[in-house]
C-alpha cells in the first residue's frame, strides 16, 4: 500500500514541477524581477546573469525540463504496476538487510 502512495505522490511532484517549469518562465513577473538574482548579481559584480537568464535560449532550457518532468510523470502512470512492484521489491530487500545480524561472513556471532 505505501508503494503505491509513494508512486502516486511521485507522479504529482512530476507533473507540478512540470508545469511550473513550463509556466513560470513566459507568464510570470518573478523570473524577470527576481530580487534574489540582482542580489547575486550585485555580489558576484557580474551583470551579465540577468541578460542570459532572462533570455528566451534560458527559458526555452527551462520549459524543456518542464516537458520531461511532465514526461517522466507520463511515463510512470503507463508503468503504474511495475514501479509499484519494483518499489515493493525494494523495500523487501531493505527490510531482509535491516533484520540480519550485520556480522560479516566467517566471523562467530558475537554473545
Amino acid at each position: 500500500m505505501s508503494a503505491k502512495i509513494t508512486v502516486i505522490i511521485y507522479i504529482l511532484i512530476c507533473f507540478e514541477v512540470g508545469f511550473l517549469l513550463l509556466i513560470l518562465p513566459w507568464y510570470s513577473a518573478f523570473w524577470d524581477e527576481n530580487f534574489f538574482l540582482y542580489y547575486v548579481t550585485n555580489k558576484l559584480n557580474a551583470g551579465w546573469i540577468p541578460t542570459l537568464l532572462t533570455s528566451g535560449y534560458a527559458k526555452g532550457i527551462v520549459t524543456g525540463i518542464g516537458v520531461l518532468n511532465i514526461l517522466a510523470g507520463l511515463l510512470d502512470v503507463l508503468k503504474f504496476r511495475e514501479s509499484v512492484a519494483a518499489l515493493a521489491a525494494l523495500g523487501n530487500e531493505e527490510t531482509d538487510i535491516a533484520l540480519s545480524d550485520n556480522q560479516p561472513t566467517g566471523l562467530p556471532p558475537q554473545s
